[in-house]
């Protein structure tokens, strides 16, 4: 990893000594842990520095820019792909880990512990009562479904972040979320490329 990270970093945002370390604990759990409980795909791993790693760095950083108020969520995080990576580069921001799967939370809260990483929490499945702040949502379910499951999940202002191919058309806006930005970039390893989608929640009868 520590070579990887190295022999692309200028392809790559910022990523400092310490997070490489950080991000080379969590490869070797995440591979000990895949073995026995198919967290990702066999080929999936073979390739995570591109496709969980640095997606998840890209997408993190997006999703950043667009925090004013409240705090992160990772919808459906999975074996952690984004959130903790977002945890990982931003300790001092508070980052809420939803994920269902009984066994993969099983795996993130052994994750959490190895890491330390005191700034993530880890629920369950994502309740619906209103979250302020900016939702990620990566690979989750189709926009046809996503859209109208969050917007029962957010608060008025607060932000979701959509990952797609970029080949992928648009998601349709739904009449309760404007887009806001979308960013383009493109992944190692001849990974292909992937775009980050910024929508605002903005409920019928708001300004």
């Amino acid at each position: 990893m520590k070579e990887l990270f190295k022999n692309y970093q200028a392809a790559l945002p910022p990523v400092s000594p310490e997070e490489v370390e950080l991000y080379e604990r969590y490869f070797s759990v995440l591979k000990s842990w895949n073995e026995n409980l198919a967290l990702v795909s066999k080929k999936s791993i073979d390739l995570s520095f591109a496709n969980h790693f640095v997606d998840s760095i890209f997408i993190s950083d997006f999703a950043k820019k667009f925090l004013k108020t409240g705090q992160v969520f990772d919808l459906g995080t999975g074996a952690g792909f984004p959130g903790v990576v977002f945890g990982i580069r931003n300790p001092d921001l508070k980052i809420r880990l939803y994920e269902k799967l009984l066994k993969k939370q099983t795996f993130l809260a052994a994750l959490l512990k190895e890491l330390a990483l005191r700034n993530v929490d880890l629920k369950g499945a994502m309740p619906e009562e209103r979250h302020e702040g900016v939702l990620m949502a990566r690979a989750v379910m189709p926009p046809a479904e996503l859209f109208p499951f969050v917007a029962k999940r957010l608060k008025a202002g607060s932000v979701l972040i959509v990952n797609i191919g970029s080949q992928a058309p648009s998601p349709e806006e739904p009449g309760q979320f404007i887009k806001l930005e979308e960013v383009r970039y493109t992944l190692p390893q001849d990974c292909g490329d992937r775009r980050a989608i910024a929508y605002r929640y903005v409920p019928h009868g708001t300004n």
